[in-house]
């Protein structure tokens, strides 16, 4: 059944290339993606198989980024009906590679075997190139080359750590795999200094993926020029894919008695994003980039609870979920903005709540989300990292922690809350006037609910959504005990 998920998306992209008319493409991608959403809520059904099967298996931790990179790429699909108005690029080749995208990212979550998860998160990379060239300017391409020869090079490494995990497994009698099972269960016989390289390598690569601090300079480039739907897919769901690859080879490092040595690297690495998102955001004029930092805030924060035991762990997933959520509200108001004001810079947006209270309100709820104030879920996130740091004794990661958040805060709010409040500009009337109503309401629906759906989980959270976020840290802390029960576990929780 789980399959599904990866062959639907795949036939629809197929289908995108052969289609001759645009207006049936749109409907095949909206289709694709209302049909890869379907599939993923049915497999959460009690009864539905979800085990292994070849190199997949949909364990809970697979399940829950699956389940939000499906929601993120319905509403994506959605927003770019509105949004879209003329091709810059093939149209064709641009919807075909969103869902081969989408089909590379669900067979990445649901990789059991190390080399297979190199190779979706290599079809990923491949499939999201195209579409940050979207305008064809120069200001893209050199976005596009950016992202493409950081991310060549963070794969590289990625797959030198995967030859170094397959090299601790050399002299060992019977043999053992490349999949997680296998070298889960067998960790303790595999060769340390091995793992040790290994897991550094593949920090470095998935981190390079991800954004994490310094290997993140594609970031600003990237989500500054790419189309605001395609930043949403990369900063919410393309970075789920990297952070699960990163956590499959941590798992082996955990069953292998190497938590210690792996879970200080990721908190190295996850502070040293939050303080680098904290020292670029401050007085950054281009809104789309503080987002791009923010974004390597919330990798870090998602690499820092990683490594904070199971306390932290269930906060980053929890984290995982809320940014996923806020990234789409923030980068789809954000093209919005930009339709009517004509420019990213911040001191060319103002008064959003006076001339759009809509669009207004939604960016505000998005920086309240983003900068996790209450009642919003990354308050109760970055809240539970701190306890799991405070619980494990980490003083001084607490400290950084806190301050380096703090002036994130500072910076966004400084920033943004200008656009939000004051006067508009004097001309903006005759801006807006040829933006057709429909498409108003296309492009802000998406925002609208994927605000709701963040503001309702971080209010109140249901038992089977709690359950399963519990099951995905299972899967992260013990990864040689979770692979398919606790997702049955969870299902029958509810």
């Amino acid at each position: 059944m789980h399959l599904l998920l990866i062959l639907v998306p795949a036939a629809a992209a197929g289908i995108c290339l052969l289609t001759p008319y645009a207006r049936l493409r749109l409907a095949v991608v909206l289709g694709g993606a209302a049909g890869h959403l379907g599939i993923t809520i049915w497999t959460w059904q009690p009864g539905v198989e979800g085990g292994p099967l070849y190199f997949f298996a949909l364990d809970p931790l697979a399940h829950l980024f699956v389940t939000l990179i499906s929601v993120l790429f319905l509403a994506t699909s959605v927003y770019f009906v509105g949004y879209h108005q003329e091709s810059h690029i093939s149209h064709r080749g641009f919807l075909a590679c969103m869902l081969a995208l989408l089909a590379a990212l669900s067979a990445l979550c649901m990789s059991q075997h190390l080399g297979v998860l190199w190779v979706c998160l290599e079809a990923a990379s491949l499939a999201s190139t195209p579409l940050i060239y979207f305008h064809l300017s120069a200001r893209s391409l050199e976005a596009t080359w950016k992202f493409l020869l950081m991310n060549s090079v963070g794969i590289a490494l990625a797959l030198l750590g995967i030859f170094c995990y397959a090299i601790a497994t050399l002299g060992i009698e019977p043999g053992v795999s490349l999949s997680l099972g296998d070298m889960t269960a067998r960790a303790r016989e595999l060769d340390v200094t091995w793992l040790r390289a290994g897991f550094l390598l593949a920090l470095v690569g998935f981190g390079t993926k991800m954004g994490l601090s310094p290997l993140h300079s594609w970031k600003p480039d990237a989500y500054g020029e790419a189309p605001p739907h395609v930043a949403a897919l990369l900063s919410g769901g393309v970075t789920l894919g990297a952070f699960i690859g990163l956590l499959r080879v941590y798992g082996v490092c955990i069953a292998a008695d190497l938590h210690a040595f792996a879970s200080q690297w990721l908190i190295l690495f996850g502070l040293l994003s939050i303080a680098t998102a904290a020292i670029f955001v401050v007085g950054n004029n281009d809104y789309r980039r503080i987002f791009a930092y923010t974004s390597v805030e919330h990798m870090g924060v998602l690499a820092l609870g990683a490594g904070l035991g199971m306390d932290g762990a269930y906060a980053s997933v929890l984290h995982a979920l809320h940014n996923t959520f806020n990234k789409g509200v923030l980068f789809f108001v954000a093209g919005y903005f930009f339709r009517i004001y004509a420019s990213n810079k911040v001191s060319d947006v103002r008064g959003a709540l006076h001339h759009h209270p809509v669009a207004g309100f939604l960016f505000l709820g998005g920086l309240c989300a983003t900068c996790g104030l209450p009642p919003f879920g990354m308050f109760f996130s970055e809240l539970g990292i701190l306890f799991a740091a405070a619980g494990r004794s980490q003083w001084l990661v607490m400290g950084v922690f806190s301050v380096t958040l703090a002036i994130v805060f500072v910076g966004v709010m400084t920033a943004m809350l200008p656009m939000v409040f004051g006067p508009p500009p004097e001309d903006l009337a005759r801006a807006d006037s040829g933006e057709r109503r429909w498409r108003r309401t296309v492009m802000l629906a998406p925002a609208a609910l994927l605000l709701v759906a963040g503001f309702g989980l971080g209010a109140y959270q249901p038992a089977g959504v709690r359950a399963a976020l519990v099951a995905a840290a299972q899967t992260i802390e013990q990864p040689g005990q979770s692979a398919i029960a606790p997702l049955a576990s969870a299902r029958g929780d509810r």
